[in-house]
């Protein structure tokens, strides 16, 4: 989207720009979850949240829905989180659907393989969340900083510290992996992410 185009209008172009985030906003939640149905859900959620809101005091609506879908995302994979440690059994996270043309934004989502969502799962929700942003989307720390609400050097350590989590856990298990959702590397800081 370019600077100069405005955030309101319409609700024709008020969708316009929510349906050009929409890819952006479903490949987030789609790491961040592991479930297309879940991320399909969650970005309804965040559209419903972008029609309700006041779009004359949002300067970047690309920034504005970046943060609200992430935080959402932390939110939401807190709780599966919570939900999948009384689980007996390994957590799977589920394929994404390409072909599915009904889909909120899995529609020209490049796929995230299988293994990769498997070893999303291993970090905590705000390594996930700073790792998902600059990895897959290219963010720059200063969005990602802004995004969680952290400072730029902070930042920059989630993403280290995501890195170095993956690098381990490819070392140390490369044929497969326990399920360690219900595991945490101290504290994931979810509560401190009030969705936006």
């Amino acid at each position: 989207m370019s600077d100069g185009e405005p955030p309101t209008g319409p609700p024709g172009p008020t969708e316009d720009v929510f349906a050009r985030q929409g890819p952006r906003l479903f490949r987030i939640a789609y790491c961040m979850l592991g479930s297309a149905t879940q991320a399909e859900d969650l970005v309804r959620d965040v559209r419903l949240r972008w029609q309700a809101s006041d779009r004359t005091a949002v300067a970047d609506p690309q920034a504005y829905l970046t943060k609200a879908a992430t935080r959402l995302s932390i939110h939401a994979a807190h709780s599966a989180r919570m939900r999948r440690a009384s689980y007996i059994g390994p957590w799977l996270p589920e394929p994404l659907d390409t072909g599915n043309e009904g889909g909120t934004g899995a529609v020209g989502t490049k796929p995230v393989e299988f293994d990769v969502l498997l070893m999303l799962e291993q970090l905590d929700v705000a390594e996930r969340a700073a790792f998902v942003l600059r990895e897959t989307l290219a963010s720059p720390y200063s969005e990602i900083a802004a995004v969680l609400g952290v400072e730029e050097a902070q930042a920059r350590l989630l993403v280290h510290r995501a890195r170095r989590h993956l690098a381990t856990d490819r070392v140390a298990d490369p044929q497969g992996r326990e399920d360690t959702a219900g595991q945490t590397r101290g504290d994931d800081g979810a509560e401190d992410y009030e969705a936006a």
